[in-house]
């Protein structure tokens, strides 16, 4: 989660921002990036073993847009395990200009998995 300058440098921000990830989202932190201004948490409503979450009605507004929120972006990254890909919304028009090029297939079936078709 990428903060702010002010809520990642000064320390009472931050303590009350982590504070809040812990006590209200259930996020434990596991790193920071300070060059970044990045914290990376750990879920501990999400269920390893059944890849489900607990609190799956009550989950925080970051966790309902995704994987939504990453389509807005031009080479969306998923979490590992994640199930979700994306596929552009000309992805059938895309296939059909690809296989008229004549690449070789080596070429289109590295061509079309880095589109996402």
């Amino acid at each position: 989660m990428q903060v702010g300058r002010f809520v990642f440098n000064l320390r009472s921000l931050r303590t009350i921002f982590l504070w809040w990830q812990r006590a209200v989202n259930g996020f434990e932190l596991v790193a920071s990036h300070r060059r970044e201004r990045v914290f990376v948490f750990r879920c501990t409503h999400f269920d390893l073993a059944t890849r489900a979450c607990d609190s799956y009605e009550s989950r925080p507004g970051m966790c309902r847009d995704y994987p939504r929120i990453l389509l807005h972006q031009a080479y969306p990254e998923f979490l590992p395990g994640c199930g979700y890909k994306a596929v552009p919304r000309n992805a059938a028009g895309l296939a059909r200009a690809i296989a008229a090029t004549g690449l070789d297939p080596e070429r289109r079936a590295k061509l079309e998995r880095d589109l996402g078709l």
